[in-house]
């Protein structure tokens, strides 16, 4: 929770509007209420009924145009590059962090 309430500030600080969620399944929740969403960032191993896996792959089928960013201290390598526009390791500087985010939503 900790890494992402910086994430979250810091993301803030750079201009972007946040809403965090603390599971997949709040995440899926915002998705539902919020169509103005325009990246997610999930950790591969969330909690909830569903981890970060399986959450980049319903966001990937339901909202193509989504940008997805992942992020593990557990997974070396992204075990599935289609599902995700972006992996980070962790731990991760959070400046690094917030510039690739800025990098991606810069594409659209």
């Amino acid at each position: 929770m900790l890494i992402r309430l910086m994430v979250a500030e810091a993301l803030r600080d750079a201009g972007f509007r946040v809403a965090e969620a603390g599971t997949a399944d709040d995440a899926l929740a915002i998705l539902e209420k919020d169509s103005s969403v325009d990246l997610v960032l999930a950790d591969i191993r969330m909690p909830g009924t569903i981890d970060g896996i399986d959450l980049a792959s319903l966001l990937r089928k339901n909202h193509p145009d989504l940008k997805i960013v992942v992020a593990s201290g557990y997974a070396p390598d992204w075990p599935s590059p289609n599902l995700a526009d972006a992996f980070i390791g962790k731990p991760y500087d959070v400046a690094r962090a917030v510039n690739r985010i800025k990098l991606l939503l810069a594409c659209e």
